[in-house]
């Protein structure tokens, strides 16, 4: 054993020797002309692009208001079942993955400052003035003054490669065996110093940095190598981390604004990148080949050779460290704002990435590679670099041929409009919908009632023109070419110009607030009211569905037809459900109820839904969206949906009947509370959570 040990030191000072020899002669070069710094290959996978995919990802920040106990933290990392532990000034905390929970104080557990996951998955934790604890199935054992460390406040915490834990203190360091047994590393230039880093690196050494700016190498329990700031060359290095891949090299981060790699001994021969405008680097990570900076004014990180800074984070102050989950998310840690993660993001907010005012949006629609948002105040048309675009006007007319004017609206002085986003510009747009001919229909609350445009002319169909009134719900192209409209006052059939049918009391329904239509395989209407259920129309006197025949609730927000099945889905105020899409038989009816509530869907408040070609179903729900596949709706038993909100990248929750654009390529652009949201609902990712 002595002969071994005797070689591995002589091969430990033989490499550093080399490495101080073959030093890369480079300093003071610009940041864009060097090389990309090293790694090893068990440096952390990301799921995400920061810097050259921003759009793919979202940052969600975690403080006192938005559910952390707390708005610092110093520490942070994770144990194996997947908690993310956080160590602040007010204790530990633990979150997973919906709700944080504060370590009871009465553990003994106060002000963390340091925390390390070791080999056999315990947590040790760092504290400001209690020494060190470590977790083992949720029991605490403490080190502390007591003990023999030299001080009760523990910087940093580290593991070597047999097992050993070393607890750096601002008074030197105290090492723990696996047997549980403490003793105080022993050497004369650490026993009395602030030791403010400690990182394990290549061949089992471990690099630790003092207050002072004097750096150590430790191995098997013993400091190998020490140099003071005068010997190294730099006198202000804040950060350490070992290069993994090279012995003797490490990343040295300062309290300007400076990186350098290269040896220990000599910082004057390294690499040196200029990291400004971030400055004082708390703390350095690697990440899939890319060097992260945390600093004391923001994140960066030098990615082949080039310095990238994390612009428009929510945490830009005090980033004091930085870890990579097991889903290859971000999470970083402020000891003034909080946590902030990082995740991948297939939710594309258009109004962030644009930087639109926020506003209530009611409808989208893509048209002509435009997309069109209907709001309480008009209409927007976005192209696809987020620019505004207009909707050329030749003409302006009522569906009955006359010329819209003063005449035939009051609420209008003019009409010689030359462009239709300057038309609407007032009207409180519901729904828009293209037709098959390339047509767009307006449905608005006002004067125009419902409008007609064909990319020159606009044609309004009113009261005047036949409509049971001016307030518009949406429309529907049906099977024969014709419209059916959804409207106050009940449900209107128009064929080219003339309003053909209109579907009233006369006809059995008693609620006029019709909220939406569908068509059965058949032909018939299916019309969803504001409180008086289902009416099914067509030929003879309505027929009614209501809880009696198996709805939940009355008030119907949406009926819509799937994809794959013969069946309509049906979406109530406080439910999701299903019926037969052919005509519901009254005898049939008897027998067995016409409509099947989906009774274990976990969510009651619920907007809308649309299905993909796989049978997934998306449900726009008031905190997020839900996906479930038809098949565990229809089974109607255990259902375990994936549910996407603010933690994994929706920023945008949909708007209370809202009518939301499906593109025939699968994008669905959800109407939402404060903007417009991008989603493929045709791609598969998991990146949600489990209800």
């Amino acid at each position: 054993m002595r002969s071994t040990n005797t070689k591995r030191w002589l091969s430990v000072l033989l490499c550093l020797a080399l490495g101080l020899a073959c030093s890369v002669i480079h300093t003071g070069i610009a940041f864009g002309e060097s090389q990309s710094p090293a790694t090893s290959d068990s440096s952390p996978g990301l799921a995400i692009d920061p810097f050259d995919n921003r759009d793919g990802i979202a940052t969600i920040l975690y403080n006192n208001p938005n559910g952390l106990p707390t708005s610092e933290a110093n520490a942070i990392a994770q144990t194996s079942e997947g908690f993310i532990w956080i160590g602040g000034y007010s204790g530990l905390i633990r979150y997973d993955g919906n709700n944080f929970e504060r370590i009871d104080s009465t553990t003994g557990v106060a002000s963390v400052v340091s925390l390390f996951v070791d080999s056999r998955d315990r947590l040790w934790v760092g504290t400001n003035d209690s020494g060190v604890a470590v977790m083992e199935r949720g029991e605490f054992r403490f080190f502390s003054k007591g003990e023999g460390l030299g001080s009760a406040s523990v910087r940093a915490i580290v593991e070597d490669a047999v097992g050993n834990v070393y607890a750096a203190t601002t008074k030197g360091i105290a090492v723990v065996n696996e047997d549980m047994e403490l003793r105080v590393l022993d050497d004369a230039r650490l026993s009395g110093a602030y030791i403010s880093s400690l990182r394990m690196g290549a061949g089992g050494l471990l690099y630790g940095l003092t207050r002072d700016g004097s750096v150590f190498i430790i191995d098997e329990g013993r400091v190998i190598a020490y140099y003071t700031a005068d010997d190294i060359g730099v006198s202000d290095i804040n950060a350490i981390l070992p290069d993994l891949e090279n012995p003797g090299y490490a990343y040295f981060g300062t309290a300007g604004s400076e990186v350098y790699h290269g040896m220990l001994s000599n910082l004057r021969e390294a690499d040196v990148y200029d990291i400004s405008p971030l400055g004082y680097v708390k703390s350095l990570e690697m990440f899939d080949d890319q060097l992260w900076i945390m600093a004391d004014n923001g994140i960066g990180a030098i990615v082949d050779g080039k310095v990238r800074q994390f612009v428009d984070a929510p945490l830009n102050n005090s980033i004091e460290h930085a870890m990579v989950d097991y889903e290859g998310n971000l999470w970083f840690a402020s000891s003034r704002q909080g946590v902030m993660k990082v995740v991948a993001n297939q939710f594309f907010d258009l109004y962030k990435r644009y930087d639109l005012p926020s506003v209530v949006v009611n409808t989208t629609c893509r048209w002509n590679d435009l997309l069109l948002i209907g709001t309480d105040d008009g209409l927007s048309v976005l192209d696809d670099d987020g620019q505004a675009a207009q909707l050329p006007l030749e003409a302006v007319r009522t569906a009955s041929g006359a010329a819209f004017s003063a005449d035939t609206q009051d609420a209008r002085e003019d009409a010689a409009f030359s462009d239709l986003t300057q038309m609407l510009a007032d009207a409180r747009i519901r729904s828009i919908v293209r037709d098959d001919e390339g047509n767009l229909w307006f449905s608005t609350y006002g004067a125009y009632g419902l409008v007609r445009y064909d990319g020159k002319e606009a044609v309004c169909f009113t009261i005047e023109d036949g409509m049971p009134s001016d307030r518009v719900r949406t429309a529907l192209q049906l099977s024969d070419g014709t419209m059916g409209v959804a409207c106050t006052g009940g449900a209107v059939i128009i064929d080219g110009d003339k309003v053909r049918r209109v579907y009233g009391q006369e006809d059995g329904i008693e609620n006029l607030e019709i909220l939406t239509i569908a068509e059965t395989s058949n032909g018939e209407l299916v019309l969803g009211t504001d409180g008086d259920g289902i009416y099914i129309v067509g030929e003879g006197e309505a027929r009614h569905l209501g809880v009696s025949d198996g709805l939940a609730s009355e008030v119907v927000l949406r009926v819509k037809p799937s994809v794959s099945r013969d069946f309509l889905w049906i979406v109530t105020s406080n439910s999701i459900a299903y019926m037969n899409a052919r005509s519901i038989d009254e005898d049939s009816a008897r027998s067995e109820l016409p409509v099947t509530t989906v009774r274990k869907f976990p969510y009651p408040n619920n907007f809308d839904l649309y299905e993909n070609s796989a049978g997934k179903v998306w449900v726009l729900a008031s905190n997020g969206i839900y996906v479930v596949s038809a098949d565990e709706l229809l089974a109607n038993e255990e259902i375990d949906p994936v549910y996407y909100g603010a933690d994994n990248g929706l920023t945008v929750l949909a708007t209370a009947n809202s009518y939301s654009e499906l593109t025939d390529e699968g994008d669905l652009y959800v109407a939402g509370s404060t903007g417009v949201v991008r989603v493929d609902i045709e791609k598969p990712f998991e990146d949600g959570s489990e209800v």
